[in-house]
């Protein structure tokens, strides 16, 4: 399977959401990683269908997926970042609700609903009304919901949230264990959510696609740019005021600082390993610091 998004955009007025998108996807993890505000969320809508584009094109395997209609929603599985529940239904009610708008048997839905729930730790609360749960649980429904029919595209947008690290780590395996055979697109903005289990990630800005490449590659193109450097108490505000700070270690000695910048910091700068949370400070320092 291929989607093709070309040159997609979408206007709300004179604002340009997203601005000429062209990427090719295939079966795998592909993170879509960005600020909030970046575009993510219009793009996920888009190729859920939700919402169309101004201009531009989205197939798959050549044929427009707002043409292939039906067809080509019976291959998705869509958790978007807010999802309405129905909290008077019992977590097995809900979910035997959308399996019923997904056109599945009721037989084959009891099976799926109760494998799903046991994936997503939820067995015990088949029978609690979804009024009842957590933030974190209720976002775990919506991950059983939409992997209810098996989809060979799944798009979850920001799907960690309010889960716990222990839940996230499970989400991801999961997200993992499924990709082989199918298209996965998963649009966060915390970037351990993708650092281990994508493809490529593709970095989203002002609604442009700035990068798509492996987390290496990325990784990769930054680093030489990545520092530490020991400093004392007194230092510290300079360079906070002067250099992206990715992080700050107090010891005996003073103050590490691990830096980003295109020069070096200071003479006794040295060079240290790149990871996901520098490529983030690299493009999205502003957004990160708010």
């Amino acid at each position: 399977m291929k989607l093709t998004l070309e040159n997609v955009t979408k206007t709300f007025g004179d604002k340009r959401a997203v601005d000429g998108v062209s990427t090719e996807l295939t079966n795998g993890v592909y993170g879509f990683l960005g600020a909030n505000g970046s575009g993510k969320t219009t793009l996920m809508r888009m190729l859920a269908t939700v919402s169309t584009p101004t201009s531009g094109r989205i197939t798959l395997n050549g044929n427009d997926i707002f043409q292939l209609g039906d067809s080509y929603r019976d291959l998705l599985g869509y958790l978007p970042q807010h999802i309405g529940y129905y909290k008077h239904f019992t977590v097995e009610k809900f979910l035997f609700y959308i399996a019923s708008l997904k056109g599945m048997d009721k037989h084959g839905a009891k099976q799926r609903i109760t494998e799903l729930l046991d994936r997503v730790n939820l067995t015990e609360k088949t029978k609690v009304k979804i009024g009842k749960l957590s933030g974190g649980m209720k976002q775990r429904v919506g991950i059983a919901q939409a992997l209810l029919n098996d989809p060979k595209i799944l798009i979850v947008d920001e799907p960690t949230a309010g889960l716990d690290p222990k839940e996230r780590i499970r989400f991801r395996n999961l997200l993992s264990e499924i990709a082989q055979d199918r298209i996965v697109l998963l649009s966060t903005h915390i970037v351990s959510d993708i650092e281990y289990i994508a493809k490529e990630i593709l970095i989203m800005k002002n609604g442009r696609l700035i990068e798509k490449n492996t987390p290496q590659k990325l990784m990769e193109g930054i680093q030489q740019q990545v520092w530490k450097v020991q400093v004392n108490d007194r230092e510290v505000a300079s360079y906070q005021s002067s250099y992206k700070v990715g992080n700050m270690v107090r010891g005996s000695n003073g103050v590490e600082l691990r830096i980003i910048s295109e020069r070096k910091p200071a003479g006794d700068a040295d060079h240290t390993p790149v990871n996901l949370e520098d490529l983030y400070l690299y493009y999205f320092d502003k957004e990160a610091g708010a």
